[in-house]
């Protein structure tokens, strides 16, 4: 948190909206000043240096840029998400304890409790053995129908 971040991208970066929209979510959920991107669609050399001297200042400077939209709505769905699953995700639960970030009195105790319970059985070595692989595919397995859909919409 508060880190400057730069970061070098091949390709039609400026045509690349959601990547653009994505790079500046990412550090404003992680409450990082991005100082910029440098690409190798016009002046590669002149572009890596212009952000290596940006990131330089940042660095020594300690700059940091005040919340948007992103890094408040994001900071505060990923504050909810990890109380709600710190059985699952221990070290963040530890972390944002540890620094203030839960700002707000939760009421979703059944659900803090299922997900503890999950946490307690994945720490068993015979379940994590059995569920190896298959974190990604539970996480992911709501979306698919929606990607088969405009798929298929597109195809046809």
């Amino acid at each position: 948190q508060g880190i400057p971040m730069a970061y070098l991208i091949s390709g039609d970066y400026q045509y690349e909206n959601n990547l653009r929209m994505i790079l500046e979510a990412r550090s404003e959920v992680g409450g990082n000043y991005l100082c910029g991107v440098a690409t190798d669609e016009g002046d590669t050399a002149t572009d890596i240096q212009t952000l290596a001297t940006a990131l330089t200042l940042a660095i020594e400077r300690g700059m940091l840029r005040p919340a948007n939209f992103y890094g408040v709505g994001g900071r505060k769905i990923f504050r909810d998400l990890i109380y709600e699953m710190q059985g699952m995700m221990k070290a963040d639960h530890k972390f944002y304890k540890a620094n203030g970030i839960y700002d707000f009195p939760q009421k979703h105790k059944k659900r803090i409790l299922q997900m503890k319970l999950v946490g307690a059985l994945l720490a068993v070595p015979s379940v994590q053995k059995k569920m190896k692989g298959r974190m990604s595919q539970y996480i992911v397995g709501p979306y698919e129908k929606v990607v088969e859909r405009a798929k298929m919409k597109n195809e046809g």
